[in-house]
């Protein structure tokens, strides 16, 4: 329950199983080819417990920010407790009603970017990716699977993020793997659809 402006109160809506099922399967259909990436997920989605907890093993979801600019450079995160350099995001709240809002929301709280100075793509992922997460012991986390929804979000400059030694802009050429080859894909097109 939260607490509306006038002092009544509202249920939680989270997000549900059956939301996640439906942007998995929209994802796979725009990307026919990458089936293989979300069965599993569609599967304990259906199945199981809520996916969107953090609790909930061998699997649970992420939502994370694929933020770039005009000139194609991407915004990433130090993550101390991994010691890598990665894309904003991370685990679903209770509070999160949406996908994309569980995305924006971690972004505004780990680079304080306005969510309204942002223009999403897509209400579906650009790229989901089953990511193996090693042991955690100082957060208790043992081995799982995140299942990354990765949402492309514009951002008109970088210099409406403030400068602070956890972030950097990466070129997207530099960029590995599949999200790689869609963002310079999309870094292409642009022209073309801008």
């Amino acid at each position: 329950m939260w607490i509306g402006p006038t002092g009544g109160t509202f249920p939680l809506v989270s997000v549900t199983n059956n939301a996640v099922v439906s942007a998995a399967l929209g994802y796979v259909e725009a990307n026919p080819a990458e089936l293989e990436a979300v069965r599993d997920l569609v599967i304990l989605s259906l199945l199981g417990p809520r996916i969107t907890l953090r609790h909930t093993l061998p699997a649970h979801l992420a939502c994370r920010a694929v933020v770039v600019t005009p000139d194609w450079h991407l915004l990433q995160v130090d993550d101390a407790v991994r010691s890598c350099w990665q894309l904003p995001g991370g685990h679903i709240a209770e509070e999160d009603s949406s996908l994309l809002g569980s995305t924006l929301r971690q972004l505004r709280c780990l680079t304080g970017i306005d969510p309204d100075a942002l223009r999403p793509e897509s209400t579906l992922p650009l790229d989901v990716d089953a990511v193996p997460v090693e042991p955690v012991p100082s957060l208790a986390e043992p081995e799982h699977v995140h299942y990354d929804f990765r949402y492309l979000l514009h951002l008109p400059s970088r210099d409406l993020v403030a400068g602070d030694a956890g972030l950097r802009w990466v070129p997207v050429d530099d960029v590995p793997g599949r999200l790689g080859t869609k963002l310079r894909r999309c870094s292409r097109d642009a022209p073309a659809l801008r």
